[in-house]
């Protein structure tokens, strides 16, 4: 390996030398491609994977998206908590702190083991909620048994999202592209391997094959985290065996920030676990029509959450160095990206909502799913236009994190969605009996909502008296 290969190769695993003073178009899309790809891969193998169970079994379907949510909204408080430690890892570095980052990550550790053990502990008592909500039958059963399944692969999520935080923080982003990559094709061959039975493989079905399969992907992550951080050239740039103590200063400091942060996390996987839970009681049939919706809607947003992301960690680290100016030009350039991409989801989901929708098949029984594919297709096309007003707060929401002000995040986040994810899709669906489509209307009011609040309090500019570090 030549000595500019060989710089280049740490570069990627260990973070860039240093960050430029001004921020621009090139600086960021380096920050962001990897993380959009890493995104979209995951998005990918959700959509392939939720595609694999409605073709092996439209019922199974209908109980994996509302028990994957569920399970996913326990979770995510603790992995919101944990995961604020890439930001105090991105505004360390900022500063030039490099053994504080390390020392960052081994707190994320510390309460990753405690969260797992929690988890484990309520699943018992968490999986009646689906009994409270009134479902019944074969539905009922697999929800059930996919939940404990998620909640198993989510205590390994806790500590990939630990172990990642490091190189998260330090914007060695092509890092964990490479390895979510690798892990969602780990989970895609063995969906397919255990779902249908391939290759000599036992056939469990929907439920089992892709819980199973998720378990296994995510325990191949969290060991791969950990041979990168062995890594002589890390150990040496960060410390990283030195700083395996103990700090309480700095565990108090990732709660304090960190408690709101995974509140917000907990809130907006909850709302949208209940709103399902809401829709489940019509039916079946409307449930099936929504999974549907909410997929193809994920494969398109979470790519702008990977673009969100990117753009908080340079404003984190940016806020860390005190260069205020550079936060708010890194918002604006990356608003800019969302919008043009945000072009491309309009004129896929309003020219080809039956090609999406037909991905997911339907099996044998092909006349229930022509008419679940008419009542899905307006709901993709209303999609598209929800997406563009949620790509712009989700990017402005994701600064104000990134710079300290998670307690505003969190409080807008536990009013707002309790009027347009509860109290308006029961009137509408339960109470009134009314279409999904207005469901979807009101997912549009909601999105234009939010982003009114969270620019309102961005040029505000209270950000820039809050101090993390």
């Amino acid at each position: 390996m030549s000595p500019e290969t060989e710089k280049a190769h740490d570069a990627v695993v260990i973070g860039p030398a240093s960050r430029e003073q001004s921020i621009s178009i090139k600086t960021i899309l380096k920050i962001t491609l990897p993380v959009i790809l890493s995104m979209f891969s995951l998005n990918l193998m959700v959509f392939v994977d939720r595609a694999f169970v409605s073709m092996y079994d439209l019922g199974q379907f209908a109980a994996v998206v509302p028990a994957g949510n569920v399970g996913t909204a326990l979770s995510s408080i603790f992995i919101g908590i944990v995961g604020f430690g890439s930001t105090l890892i991105a505004q360390y570095y900022g500063a030039g702190k490099y053994p504080k980052c390390a020392s960052s990550m081994w707190q994320s550790v510390y309460l990753s083991i405690f969260f797992s053990v929690v988890l484990l502990l309520v699943s018992p008592l968490a999986v009646n909620i689906f009994d409270w909500m009134g479902h019944t039958g074969e539905l009922l059963a697999y929800e059930k048994q996919f939940f404990f399944l998620i909640m198993v692969s989510s205590c390994v999520q806790v500590f990939i999202t630990a172990f990642s935080g490091l190189f998260r923080g330090v914007a060695s982003t092509t890092v964990i592209m490479m390895v979510g990559i690798l892990s969602n094709i780990f989970n895609v061959l063995f969906d397919w391997l255990l779902i249908f039975g391939k290759l000599g493989f036992p056939e469990l079905g929907g439920i089992w094959g892709s819980g199973l399969a998720i378990i296994g992907s995510s325990v191949l992550a969290v060991i791969v985290y950990m041979i990168l951080l062995a890594r002589r050239v890390v150990q040496a740039k960060y410390e990283i065996s030195a700083q395996m103590k103990w700090d309480g200063a700095l565990l108090r400091k990732l709660l304090h920030f960190g408690f709101p942060a995974g509140i917000q996390a907990f809130l907006g996987t909850g709302y949208f676990s209940l709103l399902l839970l809401i829709i489940g009681k019509t039916g079946e049939f409307p449930l099936s029509a929504s999974n549907i919706a909410f997929t193809i809607e994920g494969v398109s947003i979470f790519p702008i959450w990977g673009l969100g992301a990117a753009i908080a960690i340079i404003a984190g680290q940016e806020k860390g160095a005190g260069r205020l100016d550079n936060v708010r030009r890194a918002a604006k350039l990356g608003l800019g990206i969302g919008l043009v991409f945000n072009v491309l989801i309009i004129f896929i989901f309003n020219l080809f909502p039956q090609a999406l929708i037909s991905i997911f098949g339907g099996g044998k029984d092909q006349e229930t799913f022509l008419k679940l594919m008419a009542v899905t297709v307006p709901l993709v096309r209303l999609t598209s236009l929800w997406i563009v007003f949620d790509t712009m707060q989700i990017i402005i929401g994701n600064v104000l994190r990134a710079v300290g002000d998670t307690m505003f995040m969190m409080v807008i986040y536990i009013v707002v969605p309790i009027l347009f994810y509860i109290v308006i899709p029961y009137l509408f669906s339960v109470v009134w009996g009314l279409s999904l489509i207005w469901i979807w209307i009101a997912l549009v009011v909601y999105s234009m909502v939010m982003l009114l609040l969270v620019s309102v309090r961005f040029l505000g500019g209270k950000w820039k008296r809050i101090e993390v570090i």
